[in-house]
């Protein structure tokens, strides 16, 4: 289960192309790549949607980098590191920046909570 504020987008379909930019720009063997990626896009922040097309962007912690994903009807569509996205950052409805930047990062990395047993705390 996600925290809250997250998304898992592992299983949405990834395209040849998204699959190969990830190779390109992380540098993860191309046997590999499908289950990395897929590990990368269960923990997500969406960033913004681009009213034109649809598309959204989520954010994700690769081995502590950022990837920034686009998505549209259910696909993968493409792979990008931060410094590639961000002068597209307003057409996905962003100016700037998210706030508290850093604090975002470090929920993304954070391990999953676990949520105890069933009965709760007390149990």
């Amino acid at each position: 289960m996600t925290p809250p504020g997250q998304r898992d987008y592992g299983t949405v379909r990834l395209s040849r192309h998204a699959l190969e930019r990830f190779v390109e720009r992380f540098g993860v063997e191309p046997d590999q790549a499908e289950g990395r990626l897929r590990v990368a896009l269960r923990r997500t922040r969406r960033l913004g949607r681009n009213p034109t097309n649809g598309a959204i962007a989520i954010l994700a912690l690769h081995e502590g980098r950022v990837l920034v994903a686009v998505l549209q009807d259910g696909s993968c569509l493409t792979v990008l590191t931060w410094n590639q996205f961000e002068p597209r950052l307003p057409d996905f409805g962003r100016a700037r920046v998210p706030r508290k930047w850093g604090r975002t990062l470090a929920r993304l990395a954070a391990p999953a909570e676990d949520p105890g047993p069933a009965g709760g705390p007390d149990a």
